[in-house]
């Protein structure tokens, strides 16, 4: 496999297969374009369509995304070693993330719609300003996260780990649906 370096790529005739370092890509539109055992350190996404692709094998190491679509992407399949993603005002609707530590990751402006993060850990994750409408929460460890600016969190206390995690009052609804309270005020 090719090593880069230092490059900025804005043309999907320039990609290939191999270990990309502290390289940029814009504007590029990945569907249809094997990434199937990539490596991806310290780089940095912008503008690109990557939704359906497979990741399988990929290592995303300090990679930052935005603006980007990544819809219906299964981020298990991916390496899990030194997995560190941060997510800024992407599109991540019906993306997986099951079983995902996402510890050293964070999601910024992103829409999280439908997006499954069954038995994840995210011990002190940033979830700032995300739509998490629809999206799913099961045995995930959340000590410690952040959701205090996002919206739609929906998600039952006694089946994940809860312990200092950050909401704001107006979130408080979305963690007693299951008791089908009336809230008022």
């Amino acid at each position: 496999m090719p090593n880069f370096f230092d490059q900025h790529i804005q043309n999907i005739q320039d990609w290939e297969i191999g270990t990309y370092e502290n390289c940029a890509f814009s504007g590029l539109d990945f569907k249809q374009t094997p990434i199937k055992g990539a490596k991806f350190i310290e780089c940095r996404f912008h503008d690109c369509d990557l939704s359906n692709i497979s990741v399988s094998g990929c290592s995303f190491q300090a990679v930052t995304f935005e603006k980007c679509k990544l819809q219906g992407i299964q981020f298990e399949a991916a390496s899990t070693f030194g997995f560190e993603c941060v997510f800024k005002n992407c599109l991540l609707r019906h993306a997986t993330f099951y079983q995902v530590n996402l510890q050293q990751s964070s999601f910024q402006g992103a829409d999280l719609t439908e997006v499954d993060f069954t038995e994840i850990k995210a011990q002190g994750t940033a979830f700032v300003n995300c739509n998490l409408v629809g999206a799913i929460f099961e045995n995930a460890d959340l000590r410690k996260a952040n959701f205090e600016s996002s919206v739609n969190l929906l998600l039952d206390p006694a089946q994940n780990q809860v312990k200092s995690m950050q909401v704001n009052s107006g979130q408080l609804a979305g963690l007693l649906t299951k008791y089908q309270l009336t809230i008022k005020g």
